[in-house]
């Protein structure tokens, strides 16, 4: 239960920290700390709300229990890897959109953002089988994506609410009980994230650094 509740808080140190950072997002270092530190938020904020909404006051006893403590941690990665595909998709698809870059090295952009975040969830003790099924999971959908729509509104956003709504570890009771308000949950903390990339990111000096 110690060690759960101290990869809580380093996480949330990182998230702080890399949330008080409003500089121009104008190279793909930034992009990258952008798009991890803002997947990890949306993935952290839903679940633990969701599951301490649920539970109410049995939501500290759920880190103490043997059996339990799996699935919440599975639940957590599948999670931060839907939040991840998604915003990767919509930045990658909104730094490209009115250009005439090629679908392959638009792939390639997306799948690089992609990698470097997964990458830097080692330390994080993430089973290494989890984070090959992501990547491969996400080649497979940058393959097939349509750019330009899915740099508009929320089309970008499809993986992450379902993910919650069908991996939370509750029952399956639960799952269809709270399903819509689940899916707006994780719908409605994208609202901001999205506000904000428009606002930071530089188009042209990421296509000229990149």
């Amino acid at each position: 239960m110690k060690a759960i509740f101290l990869d809580l808080f380093r996480d949330l140190l990182r998230i702080i920290h890399s949330r008080l950072d409003n500089s121009e997002l104008n190279e793909p270092e930034k992009l990258i700390a952008f798009v991890h530190s803002r997947s990890a938020y949306v993935a952290q904020t839903s679940l633990y709300g969701y599951l301490k909404t649920r539970m109410g006051r049995q939501y500290v006893d759920i880190f103490k229990d043997e059996v339990f403590a799996p699935s919440l941690n599975k639940a957590k990665w599948e999670l931060y890897f839907a939040c991840l595909s998604d915003l990767t998709i919509y930045a990658i698809a909104n730094i490209v959109t009115k250009t005439d870059l090629a679908d392959e090295k638009i792939v390639t952009m997306a799948t690089f953002v992609f990698e470097e975040c997964v990458a830097r969830t080692s330390d994080k003790k993430c089973p290494m089988t989890t984070m090959t099924q992501a990547k491969n999971s996400f080649a497979s959908r940058a393959q097939k994506i349509m750019w330009a729509n899915a740099a508009i509104g929320e089309n970008a956003f499809s993986l992450s609410p379902e993910t919650l709504a069908s991996s939370s570890p509750v029952t399956e009771e639960f799952q269809e009980l709270d399903r819509e308000i689940v899916l707006n949950s994780v719908r409605f903390r994208w609202n901001n994230i999205r506000e904000e990339f428009r606002k930071r990111y530089n188009k042209e000096k990421l296509l000229e650094t990149w």
